[in-house]
């Protein structure tokens, strides 16, 4: 099977985003690779593809029991063996989940870092064949490596240790230039091919506000905005406060963190994702992977430690392609804090007295770049471009900073993230997918998403190359609403 059958096969997809061919054809020719792509733009699809094209187990470095979770989930749904071994499962199950794999009856398997050098796994590992091992989420092997996960440091050692050394490929939606030669020094990369598709999120509206009255215009914030909503909390304390508080004022709303026993944050996350409740409360140990396209708005009660952190929690707003705010609320004693933490939180211990010299220091100099980003003094989504190594010389007209006058068309457009008539043509295209969706007894997002309908408002196809060209629509969705598309697309 080739990539372009796998792709429709498994994905429902005719044709690649943007990075996603190369990034595959460098891992089916064996080469390492690291792939730096923005928040739903289908990073997984760059190492779930190859995994069912290569014979063997494509082993999933992943940070979290949750994002294992999810994708696994996801897989398996496709008709693609997908496991996660995590602390939670029992021992005898466990062995038994062993004897499975080295039968060949899963493609790909997810771990923690932390199970690495477990002798029961590197002995499995040693009886199976495996073609490629992937860090996900590989900002992780840069950020905790040096902090509380130490074994993100030693990735590379477990895979010196494999009796065929895999492919290796390393994924992440944030990383600066430095983190990008981290990861590919830490993990001891031969030559990657290394693919950067930009950071940009055009339908995300960033801002920072300066108040002493946090709640209440928290409380303001989350009354005016519809949808999904995360408030993201730097204490557990602080997120038990704000939840009460608005549960206490009517708000739908979970809460979320690691110090909740974790049935509470299984139905938590649930209720979130399914719509039940419209908010959560969290510390940053929520969303990494979340699989939810349509928050509305993020909002920092407090100033994360550093841009990558902040990014990565603000990237989960938007993932449909439609606007979405990304909020900030900022006061300047809130550097204290996190200095407060980089003096007195624990080291990797094997690092040695001049390398934690150097991460305390690199650590002050992300918090550093990351206050100068709250006080506002150069457009939001230019700062943060630049910061990512992306240049990026004019302002974006679509930030806090670059507060304009629009006139009541472009605000009724703002809605989608669009202008004009822009917003007439996708709601012309909603109606559209509506009365298809109905026709065949499915919800409308499951026939078309969100995401590909305005990229057909962007890119304007006029015939049905076009249409499959830029959208990736499969043959179903051409049969059910193509016609009416092109014809709905030569109207405007």
């Amino acid at each position: 099977m080739d990539k372009y059958r796998a792709l429709k096969k498994y994905f429902g997809y005719t044709s690649f985003r943007q990075g996603q061919e190369q990034i595959i054809d460098s891992i089916l020719s064996g080469r390492d690779t690291v792939g730096v792509l923005p928040t739903g733009t289908g990073k997984s699809v760059c190492y779930q593809l190859p995994a069912v094209m290569l014979k063997g187990v494509t082993l999933v470095i992943s940070p979290l029991i949750s994002l294992m979770n999810d994708q696994v989930k996801n897989l398996n749904a496709k008709n693609i063996k997908a496991l996660a071994l995590n602390s939670l499962i029992p021992k005898g199950k466990t062995e038994r989940l062993y004897k499975s794999i080295i039968n060949g009856e899963y493609t790909l398997l997810y771990v923690a870092p932390e199970r690495l050098f477990n002798e029961g796994f590197l002995k499995l590992c040693g009886s199976i064949d495996i073609p490629l091992a992937v860090v996900d989420e590989a900002h992780c092997v840069c950020q905790w490596g040096m902090d509380f996960r130490p074994e993100y440091l030693k990735i590379a050692d477990f895979i010196a240790r494999l009796p065929k050394r895999p492919c290796v490929a390393a994924f992440t939606a944030s990383a600066t230039p430095d983190i990008r030669s981290g990861i590919e020094k830490i993990l001891k990369l031969n030559e990657p091919c290394k693919v950067v598709t930009g950071f940009d999120r055009p339908n995300l509206f960033f801002d920072v506000i300066q108040t002493g009255s946090k709640l209440a215009k928290t409380a303001q914030l989350l009354k005016k905005k519809q949808g999904s909503k995360i408030v993201y909390c730097s204490t557990r304390r602080q997120t038990d406060e704000i939840y009460n508080y608005l549960t206490a004022n009517g708000f739908n709303a979970a809460s979320y963190h690691a110090g909740l026993d974790s049935l509470h944050r299984q139905n938590a996350r649930e209720k979130f994702i399914s719509g039940e409740k419209e908010i959560i409360v969290a510390t940053n140990a929520f969303g990494m992977g979340i699989d939810k396209p349509d928050v509305r708005l993020v909002l920092h009660y407090n100033m994360p430690p550093d841009v990558e952190s902040y990014y990565q929690q603000a990237g989960r707003a938007g993932r449909d392609g439609l606007a979405a705010e990304c909020i900030l609320l900022y006061s300047p004693p809130a550097r204290k804090t996190h200095e407060f933490l980089i003096e007195n939180s624990e080291t990797n211990p094997e690092l040695d007295k001049k390398q934690q010299d150097e991460h305390k220091a690199m650590r002050y100099k992300r918090l550093d770049d990351m206050e100068l980003y709250c006080r506002g003094n150069v457009c939001f989504r230019k700062y943060i471009l630049n910061y990512f190594g992306q240049e990026s010389d004019d302002e974006c007209d679509y930030c806090g900073y670059c507060g304009n006058n629009k006139t009541e068309k472009e605000e009724a457009g703002k809605e989608y993230g669009l202008r004009n008539t822009d917003a007439q043509y996708l709601a012309a295209l909603k109606a559209i997918r509506k009365k298809a969706a109905k026709s065949c007894h499915i919800p409308g997002r499951l026939l078309v998403s969100d995401y590909e309908l305005k990229k057909i408002v962007r890119t304007r196809p006029d015939n049905f190359d076009e249409l499959e060209k830029y959208c990736s629509f499969s043959s179903y969705q051409l049969r059910k609403i193509g016609i009416d598309i092109i014809k709905i697309c030569n109207l405007y």
